[in-house]
């Protein structure tokens, strides 16, 4: 029998990466729903970057809405987005090229039919002020999100191949890709959860390097710095990966700080100069711990049907196992036990926010940011049983049958808008969250 490996000869196998890269943008791009919520402002933001050189949204104040207000923060007398900058930086150089690409073709586009009507409205809306259309932003949210989540899934195949054969890593990313909330969320629209989720693939492929170097720890240390500039929840790994330097690499730890230091010092200046503080009030909320709600929360985030993170990608159960089977071993690795720390304590944080459920979104969308580590944990199972699939063909089966439970669910959150309608009740899901309990509405199956 034919090792993995005979997949492909040595030359082909170099396209792998780019050919992962290219199936899951093409996918997330095909699939329709686009569901603008807490991303509305984040294309704004970025042109107010580009053209005004501010991040206020002073000169959209007439398309402020009850809806549209509820991403607004009024602060010193601006109104700002509310969330985090990261998606707003990373959408810039997309931004940017298209509308030099978009000016230049100008003069051509009027005969390009519905192509070009639709390239000269987004030109005239880029560079608009006043009372604007936000919702049209929608499909390029899309594209650019599909870019950055595309890119996360063939870094975790990358540092999935260090460990597996390419048959092991394909599915690795595959399952990553198609059958976890990076798909059914992050793709969806440009929030947080698309530069995230690239920001901490990178700090997982770095990481696990095989050996350190001042080259890797100083990306890492851009890496965990930018992840906490797009969700402040990756502050969590901002102190494990800091602590694991610390600890294990004191030879790197100037260049680690390095790179840290090129992102948080910008922002760190950003936010005194506009909050006065080095923390916007979207980074001070609060938590709510040791409470019964709490500890229904902790469940509801695993196994409730319409949030649970085993509900919606039942295969993550495998990656509970290849986390154990690490973590027993006395030769683990040093930072296997800083990524399920983080798991664990990202799990325990997001199930003490008060809106534990994640408002109006699809799925266990709160842990979308640890699936880079849940990743790597599933290298170990998936190479023992692809490289030896006669020794363990139930759990090959089993294997299998939940990747696909896993894909179908997450197809249907991408592809279906009654999935997000859900939430919509009745009752409303922000109303009554208990309904995340419910398996006679499951949100996966409308």
């Amino acid at each position: 029998m034919s090792s993995p490996d005979s997949l492909c000869s040595s030359r082909h196998r170099r396209w792998l990466p780019l050919c992962v890269f290219v199936a899951a943008f093409a996918v997330y791009a095909a699939s329709p729903v686009c569901i603008q919520t807490d991303s509305i402002w984040t294309v704004p933001t970025a042109a107010s970057l580009l053209h005004q050189g501010n991040a206020n949204l002073d000169e959209f104040s007439p398309t402020f809405t009850a809806y549209t207000h509820s991403g607004v923060l009024e602060f010193g007398g601006h109104a700002y987005f509310s969330d985090p900058l990261g998606a707003v930086l990373v959408a810039i150089p997309f931004l940017q090229t298209a509308d030099w690409g978009l000016r230049m073709l100008r003069p051509s586009l009027p005969r390009l039919g519905k192509v070009g009507a639709y390239g000269l409205k987004w030109l005239a809306l880029f560079h608009a002020t006043g009372n604007i259309d936000l919702g049209f932003y929608n499909q390029t949210e899309h594209l650019i999100a599909s870019f950055l989540v595309a890119l996360a899934a063939m870094v975790v195949f990358l540092f999935a191949r260090r460990r597996a054969s390419p048959v092991a890593a394909l599915g690795v990313a595959a399952v990553f890709a198609f059958g976890t909330s990076a798909y059914s969320t992050a793709s969806r629209v440009l929030w947080q959860h698309a530069p995230s989720l690239l920001a901490i693939s990178c700090v997982v492929y770095l990481v696990s390097a095989r050996a350190q170097t001042r080259r890797t720890a100083f990306l890492a240390g851009l890496a965990v710095a930018f992840s906490y500039v797009a969700r402040p929840t990756n502050g969590l790994a901002v102190v494990a990966i800091t602590a694991l330097y610390l600890w294990r690499w004191r030879g790197h730890w100037v260049p680690y700080f390095a790179g840290a230091a090129l992102v948080a010092l910008p922002y760190l200046a950003n936010m005194i100069a506009t909050y006065g503080s080095l923390f916007s009030p979207y980074y001070r909320s609060g938590l709510h711990p040791f409470t019964w709600r709490f500890v229904q929360a902790l469940a509801a985030n695993l196994v409730s049907p319409s949030r649970g993170l085993f509900v919606f990608s039942p295969v993550l159960l495998f990656a509970i196992w290849g986390a154990v089977r690490a973590l027993r071993r006395s030769s683990r690795e040093p930072w296997e036990l800083a990524f399920a720390a983080i798991v664990v304590a990202h799990w325990v944080t997001v199930s003490a926010f008060p809106v534990w459920w994640a408002g109006h979104s699809v799925g266990p969308r709160f842990l979308t940011d640890v699936l880079p580590y849940l990743a790597y944990f599933l290298v170990e199972p998936l190479t023992l049983l692809t490289e030896a699939p006669r020794r363990h063909p139930a759990w090959l089966g089993v294997f299998v049958l939940t990747a696909v439970v896993s894909v179908a669910i997450h197809t249907s959150g991408a592809t279906r808008p009654a999935v997000h309608h859900w939430n919509d009740g009745p009752p409303n899901v922000d109303a009554a969250p208990e309904r995340a309990w419910s398996w006679a509405d499951p949100q996966f199956l409308r």
